[in-house]
């Protein structure tokens, strides 16, 4: 596979990404086209949703918990992680990392300095790979400022 190399640099800062749906909508096609990530949102971190593909949500309550294990992975690691109403095992996480799987599914998500990346792999892809895209894209706004 190819290195992740990149989307269009996203608006800056002050233009409030969230209100520019079109430009976040190519970083959930740059994912996708990877073949390693199937779904993919990113969310501001006030919870405002940025970009999601088709039919992949991610409700409120699962936003604050996935938010708050990036501080404490404890509850988590406890109940598991729910994305688009799926309950996944709770594999790890740090400040800026968390996994979950469930069987040949699971999901990777990022945290930046403004947002929260969230790539989900079914068995045409693997934890690795998926991990990879999103941790690409991650890095890819840290320096771009969000």
């Amino acid at each position: 596979t190819l290195p992740y190399s990149g989307p269009p640099a996203p608006p800056s800062p002050a233009a409030r990404p969230h209100r520019r749906k079109m430009s976040w909508d190519s970083y959930i096609n740059n994912l996708i086209s990877s073949g390693h990530v199937q779904k993919a949102a990113i969310y501001g971190l006030d919870g405002s949703k940025w970009a999601a593909s088709e039919g992949f949500e991610v409700s409120k309550d699962e936003f604050d918990a996935m938010k708050a294990g990036f501080s404490d992975t404890k509850n988590l690691t406890m109940s598991g992680m729910r994305v688009a109403q799926t309950k996944f095992f709770f594999l790890s996480g740090s400040d800026e990392i968390l996994r979950g799987k469930k069987e040949t599914t699971g999901v990777h998500v990022a945290k930046t300095e403004q947002a929260i990346i969230i790539g989900y792999y079914d068995q045409g892809s693997t934890v690795n790979s998926c991990a990879t895209q999103v941790d690409s894209m991650a890095e890819h706004l840290k320096k771009s400022g969000y």
